[in-house]
């Protein structure tokens, strides 16, 4: 007899469904020495305000480049990613004023945005294309995290609505897609069952007798160990213990955090933004691995972003810092913001380039597409040319990182590259051919 069990176990009796890492023993035996081809993961990290092109643009291109100074630290991880300049998003242009959000808007969109505070018209962003055409084969077609929140009505940037300026997921032209900022709510939302009032009630009854969820299907768990392989008994166990550490850190920080039992849970305190982001990044790492989303967007703050960086000795605010006037001091602080951001996505490349693919042997980097950028390029220009890029990942064999890709026109009369042709072509990598987004002419050679 065939012995056969669904990837895809609901566990405990409870709404909590966990997609396992893929198990070689959950096939059927004449399909154990086939190739299973891995999923392509999508991610799209938005940094505010620009950055320094000086110290983020290297001065060679190829892969022989040297790493420019805004990405000292990130050697090792050189093979993994690419550094993209000279593409432009003429769309993300404003009417008159308001680049920072126009610039968010058009992202990922690579539409242009109506100026108005009510009247919402842009167009489908990337991860939505994506979301759409692979969303399918996971619990969570997509998901939209950030550092910020804040609603998406009133006036944010000289007369754009602020649903411009804090959204980069839009499913259509007149629907952004709310990004969750709470640690703790992005865990649930991962983790969690299908019905949220069940959801609701897992949740409570997790934290009024302070049980990890794991708590709640080890019985089911112990149930299917001995039906594995000795190999997937080992992916299980890294697997679960993955998510119980994760949990753990996140339960410290949300709703609930320190509630004796019985306590009505409550918000938890504020976290500090390094810790808050690097949760983030292992929530997406975590996310990947076991299987509850491919695409993901991930927003460090929102259209002219003011946060402080005391951790970093800067007094002023980033977005004023931007404006930087030509002063040294200025660009001084701007560019080890953008070393410090640079440093951020050097953990969540290696976080990813650490977590195994289960499904062919490859890390989840190898077989991911990471887009980094801005909403505009220098923040005193406003310019919208020359966009800084950071494209990561393998695409699982289908992008060639490890390089300076400048497309930089030679001569006037030469056409700009799109970046959205970029997004289309990271689009194919996933699966996703024949896209069209935004003012997007087809796939860009030479990613």
């Amino acid at each position: 007899m065939k012995r056969t069990f669904s990837r895809r176990l609901l566990l405990g009796g409870s709404a909590t469904l966990f997609g396992l890492p893929f198990l070689e023993s959950a096939l059927p035996r004449d399909a154990r020495a086939q190739s299973t081809p891995a999923p392509v993961r999508l991610v799209y990290v938005f940094l505010p305000n620009g950055l320094d092109m000086a110290t983020f643009r290297p001065t060679t291109v190829g892969a022989d480049y040297a790493l420019p100074p805004m990405f000292t630290g990130l050697d090792a991880l050189k093979a993994d990613f690419s550094i993209v300049t000279g593409l432009e998003n003429f769309n993300a242009r404003p009417d008159m004023a308001g680049d920072h959000a126009s610039g968010v808007s058009g992202f990922i969109t690579c539409a242009h945005a109506n100026k108005s505070e009510t009247d919402i018209k842009l167009g489908i962003s990337a991860d939505q294309v994506a979301a759409q055409k692979i969303g399918i084969a996971t619990r969570l077609p997509s998901l939209q995290l950030g550092i910020d929140g804040g609603g998406g009505t009133g006036n944010c940037d000289s007369g754009y609505s602020c649903a411009y300026a804090r959204n980069i997921s839009w499913s259509d032209a007149q629907t952004p897609l709310p990004k969750i900022v709470d640690p703790y709510l992005a865990f649930n939302q991962l983790f969690e069952g299908f019905d949220p009032n069940a959801s609701a009630a897992e949740a409570a009854k997790r934290l009024a007798y302070e049980k990890s969820v794991i708590d709640f299907v080890i019985a089911d768990v112990n149930g299917l160990t001995p039906k594995l392989g000795a190999t997937d008994k080992v992916k299980l166990d890294q697997y679960l213990t993955g998510v119980r550490e994760l949990e753990k850190r996140v339960a410290g920080t949300g709703p609930g955090a320190g509630c004796a039992p019985g306590t009505p849970p409550v918000k938890g305190a504020k976290l500090d933004f390094p810790t808050h982001l690097k949760t983030m990044f292992d929530l997406i790492a975590l996310s990947f691995a076991c299987d509850a989303t491919r695409i993901v967007t991930l927003m460090l703050g929102n259209a002219v972003s003011g946060r402080t960086y005391p951790f970093l000795d800067i007094t002023g605010g980033h977005h004023d810092i931007s404006h930087h006037m030509n002063d040294p001091a200025n660009i001084a602080k701007l560019a080890k913001i953008g070393a410090w951001e640079m440093q951020q996505l050097g953990y969540f490349f290696d976080k990813l380039k650490t977590t195994p693919d289960l499904v062919d042997g490859q890390n989840v980097l190898h077989n991911s597409a990471v887009f980094c950028s801005s909403d505009i390029s220098d923040g005193n220009r406003h310019n919208h040319d020359d966009m800084p890029i950071v494209l990561a990942g393998h695409g699982g064999g289908k992008l060639h990182p490890g390089q300076h890709i400048s497309f930089t026109p030679k001569a006037k009369t030469d056409p700009k590259q799109k970046v959205s042709n970029l997004l289309v072509t990271m689009l194919d990598a996933a699966g996703v051919t024949g896209a069209q987004l935004g003012d997007s002419t087809g796939l860009l050679a030479g990613l």
